[in-house]
């Protein structure tokens, strides 16, 4: 019996391992090749998060021989118009005929272009460029791939590794310029210097800002007004404060006033007010905004270059005209846990607030929480993550008890 358990052990350890080295080269291999994919988003139109994802599928992260010996990393064979260097290996027969490449990127454009200049692809760039799934199945239907699971192999890829960002580079690009700035105006403003000579420092880096680069050619969103420059020192990924102010008014139902206090009814949500900067920052490394009551969700559409549809589904709520109230938009797809392991719930809330605040998909939150319905009350600890080691217990105060992650 101590035998088998001991099997079972050192299996499982070594399952683990073996997932663990395969994820940690994987991230590597986005990270190196993010870039190239997204330029080739601009380039063409293909998904930065699709192009990520076949790669990783047809070169095992980098690790084939094809990638590591001839910079082949979407095992794309000669054809007869091929003209190139060419590499041959078994596959579905022997030694069959594949590309061959000087550098990696060449092998990335030359998938672009095999997309893009052939018939039977044709169909795919009529479908949103930032549609995951339409594209997974759209590539599967043209007949890129043999295997029938082709498409979910894809979109697990994407789902995991949270590929879809890359979908929205003049977003990333956009940020990270404000970042550099920043960093660089902070390390180069001499520590003896008044405040209002660092504003100045500051005005003038970002005035040098360069204009980030859009998706698509035609599209006016990139060349949108910059975070204000009081804001810039401030704005700092998953750090962002956020202030509640008990609302001058209420309707009766929900609160009574007697001179100048307010008592807020403790089953109703309560209207926080934001203190946010202006234009795009980050919640929990994705990429958001203010948008301030009777706004036009078409315009936010049009100025972040958004899909209407996708800003719809990335906040998780129904489709309007106008927004009722000031509330988070989110340009980009919600993390699957939050940047910490719990949120303390400060007012009257719902779940739905809790996921917008921590950036956090609404769904994944109730499946993290399923005793939290309705209000949450002030007071509530929030999982944002999933327990693996201990379920959460409630208390009867409907405070929520966790265990810390594991980092």
């Amino acid at each position: 019996m101590k035998q088998t358990l001991l099997l079972i052990l050192i299996l499982c350890t070594t399952t683990y391992n073996g997932w663990a080295q395969n994820n940690k080269i994987t991230l590597a291999y986005i990270e190196q090749y993010k870039a190239i994919a997204m330029k080739e988003m601009k380039r063409t139109g293909i998904p930065a998060s699709i192009t990520l994802a076949q790669a990783i599928v047809e070169s095992n992260s980098g690790e084939s021989n094809l990638a590591k010996n001839h910079n082949n990393h979407f095992g794309i064979k000669c054809k007869s118009d091929w003209t190139g260097a060419k590499a041959y290996q078994d596959d579905d027969a022997k030694q069959e005929c594949f590309r061959a490449y000087d550098a990696a990127e060449l092998s990335f454009k030359d998938h672009s272009n095999f997309l893009k200049n052939r018939p039977n692809y044709v169909d795919l760039f009529l479908l949103d460029p930032v549609d995951d799934t339409a594209w997974a199945y759209g590539l599967k239907k043209a007949g890129y791939a043999t295997a029938p699971d082709y498409p979910k192999k894809l979109l697990k890829i994407i789902d995991d590794y949270e590929l879809a960002q890359y979908n929205f580079p003049e977003l990333a690009n956009e940020i990270d310029e404000e970042e550099e700035a920043s960093t660089k105006v902070l390390a180069d403003t001499p520590v003896n210097k008044t405040p209002s000579d660092t504003i100045k420092v500051v005005e003038t880096e970002v005035k040098s800002l360069n204009k980030p680069a859009g998706i698509s050619q035609v599209t006016t969103a990139s060349n949108l007004t910059p975070v204000p420059t009081k804001q810039l020192p401030t704005v700092q990924a998953d750090t962002i404060k956020k202030e509640v102010i008990t609302p001058v008014q209420a309707s009766p139902k929900e609160s009574v006033r007697t001179d100048t206090t307010t008592v807020i009814h403790p089953t109703e949500p309560t209207q926080p007010k934001y203190n946010y900067p202006e234009g795009r920052f980050r919640i929990n490394q994705v990429p958001v905004m203010l948008g301030k009551a009777n706004m036009s969700f078409v315009e936010i559409a049009i100025k972040y270059n958004v899909p209407l549809y996708k800003l719809f589904e990335y906040n998780e709520i129904k489709e309007s005209i106008l927004l009722d109230r000031d509330q988070l938009i989110f340009l980009a797809p919600k993390k699957k846990e939050g940047a910490t392991s719990f949120h303390i719930v400060k007012y009257n809330t719902t779940l739905h607030e809790i996921s917008q605040l921590e950036g956090i998909q609404l769904s994944l939150l109730k499946m993290y929480n399923p005793t939290l319905t309705g209000i949450v009350k002030e007071g509530t600890q929030v999982l944002l993550f999933k327990s693996k080691d201990n379920s959460p217990s409630i208390k009867k105060d409907n405070t929520l008890l966790f265990n810390k992650k594991n980092n």
